[in-house]
This record gives C-alpha cells, sequence and structure tokens, in this order.
C-alpha cells in the first residue's frame, strides 16, 4: 500500500475546518461577512446553547441562483477572486472558499437562498460533509443559512469547545465588532428568544456604540479624525477616566475589516501612556481607510490578523491621531498667555499696575521654610483672597471664557475650587506632577541637571549596577548621572535639579526596580518613566498646606498642561463636578 494518498473529500474539508471553524463565534464571523458581501442591509442571528446546538444566520442580500449554491458549498469555490493578483487588491471581507463545506462537514447544514428574478428559493442540506441535498422552497430574497451540533462528527474538537456562556460571549463579541465595522447594516443577535444586541444601521458610529456599550461609554468618547501620509483615521476614543481590563473593547479596523495588529495596539497604549494606570486600557473604535494594495489581508486562516507594507506610517498615523484628539478637548480649558502669570495690582497715581509673578522660576528656598510653602514656581507667598485678584485683558488679547477660581484646602490635600457652571476638586499632588512632568517633555528631554559636590553612593545588586550601567547613556539625556563606584555600589554625580539629595536614592533604587522589571524596554518608554518618575518626586505632596496664591497659581498652570485632568500616570488629579450633577445629587428637579 503506498505511504502517500490523497485524502478523501470528508477528511480534507474537516481538516480544512480546523483552520477556519474554530467555535461558534467564527461560524457566525464567516457567515455573516458573507451576508455583508451579499449586499444585505439587515442580518439576524440566532443561537442556541451559546451557538454550539443552533446557529441561523437570516440576511436580505443579493441571494444566489441554484447553481450559484451549488457550486458555494464546494471547496475552493468563491465569487471573489478569478486570479491571484485580485488578493493584492481585496474590497470584500469573505473571498476563501473553504467557508460553507468547512462548516458542512462539522454539521448539520441547511442553505436557502433566493434572488430577485426567482420565484423559487433554493435549499441545500448536507450532513457532516456529506452529499448535498438540493431542492426548492419558497422563500424570502436573501440567504438563511442554519448549523446544526456543531462538531457532533468531530468528538476531538467538540470538547475542546468552552462552556455554554463563554461560547455565547465570544459570538455578541464578534457580532458587535461586525457590527462596528458596517454601521450601515442593522444587526440583531438572539439567544434563543431573548434579544442580546441590536443596532439600528442607522450609519452613525456613534449611535451604534451607544446600543452595544451603553450611554456609560458613548457619553465618555472623544472624536477621532485625522489623515496622515494617505492613511485615514476615523472613529472614537475613551477619555482617559474611562478605562477597561482587557484590550477586548478596543477595536480596530482596515478598510472595513475588522483586525487585530500588535503594532497597532501598542500605538494606542504610547497615546495614552502619561494620562492611564498601566493596569488599564482605554476604550477605542478605530477605522483605517487606506490604499489596499498596501495591506495584505490573505496571512491568516480567519483573516483577523494583517500585513502592512510600512508598518511605521501605521503607527504615526495611529498615535498622532490619538495624541490630536486627546490633546484636542483640552485646548478650549487652556487660559489665555496673558492669564498665566497670577497678576497682582498695585496701585499708583490712581493707575492700576500690573506686576507680573513668572511661572515656573526656581526659587531657592531654606528648609525651613518648606514646611509652609511649596514654591519653587511662585514667586509671591503672601496670603491674596479672590477678591483680591483681578484677570488682566490687555488691549488686542482675546481673555480666555474659563475662570477657575480656589475656594479652600480639604486636609492639606485637596483644593476645592469653581467656576461659573462647575465644582471642581483638585489633588494638589497629582496637580504638580501633571505640570511637572509637561514642563519636562517639552523641555525635549533637555532636564535641567543639578552637580553633586559630593557624590551619593548606593548600595544595589551586582546585575543592578549593570543594568544601570547599559542604559547611562540614556539616563544621562535625563540628568541622572550614575556609574559604577564598585561591583555593588552606583556612585551618584548629577541629578534632575528637581530631586533633592534626600530623595535621590529612593529615586535611583526607583528607576533599577523598573529596568529590572522591563528588561526589554525601548528608550522612549524609559524616557517616558524616568520623566515620570522626576515629576513624582519633585512634586509637592499632600498635607502640605497652600495658601490662595499658591492655589491658584497651581489652578492655572495645570489649565495649561495637555491633559489636566489626569496625571502622568493616569490618575485622576481634576474631577468636575457641573450644575446639572449637583442638582441631581441634592435631589432637585425643575432646574
Amino acid at each position: 500500500m503506498n505511504k502517500v494518498q490523497i485524502l478523501d473529500k470528508i477528511t480534507a474539508n474537516q481538516i480544512a475546518a480546523g483552520e477556519v471553524v474554530e467555535n461558534p463565534a467564527s461560524v457566525v464571523k464567516e457567515l455573516v461577512e458573507n451576508a455583508l458581501d451579499a449586499g444585505a442591509t439587515q442580518v439576524e442571528v440566532t443561537v442556541f446553547e451559546g451557538g454550539t446546538e443552533y446557529i441561523r444566520v437570516v440576511d436580505n442580500g443579493s441571494g444566489m441562483i441554484k447553481e450559484d449554491a451549488q457550486t458555494a458549498v464546494l471547496r475552493h469555490a468563491t465569487s471573489k477572486l478569478r486570479t491571484a493578483e485580485d488578493l493584492l487588491n481585496l474590497s470584500t471581507l469573505g473571498f476563501r472558499g473553504e467557508a460553507l463545506p468547512s462548516i458542512a462537514s462539522v454539521s448539520h447544514f441547511s442553505l436557502v437562498t433566493r434572488t430577485s428574478d426567482v420565484d423559487m428559493a433554493t435549499v441545500i442540506k448536507i450532513e457532516g460533509g456529506g452529499t448535498a441535498d438540493v431542492s426548492e422552497t419558497g422563500g424570502n430574497l436573501g440567504t438563511t443559512i442554519v448549523v446544526e451540533n456543531l462538531f457532533y462528527n468531530v468528538p476531538a474538537r467538540r470538547k475542546f469547545l468552552k462552556s455554554v456562556p463563554t461560547e455565547l460571549r465570544h459570538v455578541t463579541e464578534t457580532m458587535s465588532k461586525l457590527a462596528l465595522g458596517r454601521t450601515d447594516v442593522a444587526f440583531k443577535l438572539l439567544n434563543g428568544d431573548k434579544e442580546v444586541l441590536a443596532t439600528s444601521g442607522d450609519g452613525d458610529l456613534k449611535t451604534a456604540i451607544r446600543s452595544l456599550y451603553g450611554a456609560s461609554v458613548a457619553d465618555n468618547l472623544l472624536p477621532v479624525d485625522y489623515e496622515f501620509e494617505g492613511v485615514k483615521l476615523s472613529g472614537y476614543i475613551s477619555k482617559p477616566t474611562l478605562l477597561k481590563n482587557t484590550r477586548q473593547w478596543q477595536s480596530i479596523f482596515i478598510n472595513g475589516r475588522y483586525i487585530s495588529n500588535v503594532m497597532i495596539s501598542k500605538a494606542i497604549s504610547h497615546a495614552y501612556q502619561s494620562m492611564i494606570p498601566k493596569s488599564g486600557f482605554p476604550f477605542a473604535v478605530l477605522q483605517l481607510e487606506l490604499d489596499r494594495a498596501c495591506v495584505d489581508v490573505n496571512v491568516h486562516p480567519q483573516k483577523a490578523e494583517v500585513k502592512f507594507s510600512d508598518e511605521g506610517v501605521i503607527y504615526r498615523a495611529v498615535y498622532h491621531a490619538l495624541d490630536k484628539a486627546l490633546t484636542k478637548p483640552n485646548e478650549a480649558t487652556k487660559m489665555s498667555p496673558v492669564e498665566k502669570p497670577i497678576d497682582r495690582v498695585i496701585e499708583s497715581n490712581h493707575n492700576a499696575v500690573y506686576e507680573e509673578v513668572p511661572i515656573f522660576k526656581p526659587t531657592v528656598i531654606e528648609e525651613t521654610e518648606v514646611k509652609e510653602s511649596f514654591i519653587p514656581f511662585a514667586q509671591a507667598v503672601e496670603e491674596i483672597h479672590k477678591e483680591e485678584i483681578i484677570d488682566v485683558n490687555k488691549e488686542g488679547q482675546e481673555k480666555s471664557n474659563l475662570q477657575i477660581w480656589p475656594i479652600g484646602q480639604v486636609d492639606r490635600t485637596f483644593i476645592i475650587a469653581q467656576s461659573a457652571t462647575s465644582l471642581y476638586l483638585i489633588d494638589q499632588h497629582a496637580a504638580h506632577e501633571r505640570i511637572l512632568y509637561d514642563k519636562l517633555v517639552l523641555s525635549h528631554g533637555k532636564v535641567d541637571v543639578a552637580p553633586l559636590l559630593v557624590p551619593i553612593y548606593v548600595d544595589m545588586e551586582p546585575e543592578d549596577v549593570e543594568l544601570m550601567g547599559k542604559n547611562r547613556d540614556i539616563l544621562l539625556e535625563l540628568g541622572v548621572d550614575a556609574e559604577a563606584g564598585g561591583e555593588k555600589v552606583i556612585r551618584i554625580n548629577a541629578l534632575p535639579v528637581d530631586i533633592t539629595n534626600e530623595k535621590a536614592e529612593e529615586f535611583l533604587q526607583e528607576i533599577v526596580k523598573y529596568l529590572r522589571e522591563n528588561r526589554n524596554i525601548n528608550p522612549a518608554e524609559l524616557r517616558a518613566e524616568v520623566l515620570h518618575m522626576t515629576a513624582c518626586k519633585a512634586a509637592i505632596k499632600a498635607g502640605l498646606e497652600l495658601n490662595m496664591r499658591q492655589m491658584r497659581e497651581l489652578i492655572i498652570n495645570l489649565l495649561n498642561t495637555t491633559h489636566p485632568f489626569t496625571c502622568p500616570h493616569g490618575r485622576p488629579c481634576m474631577i468636575e463636578i457641573t450644575t446639572d450633577e449637583l442638582y441631581k445629587m441634592f435631589k432637585r428637579t425643575g432646574f
């Protein structure tokens, strides 16, 4: 008997099913994508037992004539390709010929389809990849496919299916992604007779997001609209205050196709890097449009991953698009340039003279003064009440509409402030941290350095000394001059000007800990992390009493940062409570 043989049709289809059909969700994905390619504007999916026992997909697309329907259940049959060159310019979601025969080979499969130019619908039934039974019946325009008893004839595959709730969750996630990709189509998913999700198909992405994820998500989104080197991006991302526990809430579409891509995920993370905690993930729905010849969608059996001809362009496009979206909402909150200084009124010959107090001008403070004032960036330390502060509106310069005034301090940690329409609670440490971090970032890494008259020696493990040595050049750029002073000793020669000698060892230990936990860190990420640490160590602490003038200056500087509502580590530093929210808190209606 020959050792090399041609597999029979059923076995070959079952092997192909192993690539295309992983679980009920993958069946739903293939069938719904075919419905969308057929021009459907309504797609209804019904499942029982999470899809393991029953899946039905009904669409109102163009349908198939009898001959096409019979061919469609054969291997390598497709209406979407003619030659290999067509793979370079795909405009359809499904294009492989294995989907229908593969699904039919591991289930009880039936297909009913009718086109607009015939009266009777074609019915095709296949059990476990056997011979197709073809007949005719009355039917609606479009296609209905029913898949029952998935993997009934492949017990080894069936036992790997998850629990019913898990499989239903996978189906729901798949349907959500498909609905986000085609907001012009009305989708409905039923679990038995219970509706799981439904979208209107009105073409509005935000409406679809609201239908799928609720108002709490839809009301905390920022629009994305950006174009970069032939890549057009649109969609929505969440405010830094709205985080999820997995990346599953991030949906990326390339020319309408849902995909997963590590490089794009990194671009999203890097855009939010200084605004969210490391344990959280922002919500995102991003739609990228680019030349189809620049992306290869034929590198994954389920077409879930893609390959780009130039990943660098895609990364930069996503990063800059998100950075712009995250920064733009804060532009309205920034104070006009004339309001950046705190101005003190001095009466002289009945004319008001405005004395500007410079911002971020370091002031040498004696140790005894530290308990009374954080000042390194405010000169004036006298108490100035709200009524004593006025805003300058010099001729020819437009005054900012936003005015936030301090009211007081709670527990020497939180500043209470108000505007005409809102109440604000500000964490003074987190706010100052954001101010210092933005200042460091704007300096483009040229951190002011304070050489130490007497070097500081810190005991460390040999591997930590080696790690510091490997990253010495990057750390030098960030104002940290630390080198080996022995096998188990680091000698600190200089530090960023904002880091005091007392904090030097703790600061260095944090850098070493980070390097130890992130051995393959790239220079950009290390640079950002050290800037975070520098800002955190230099910022004023909770428990420090501030006067009204210092609180006001802190607020103005915070409003002129890129992201005034979050600190560089992603924690909130300013919380806004609007008038409407206050009325709701006090159960007041009729306002």
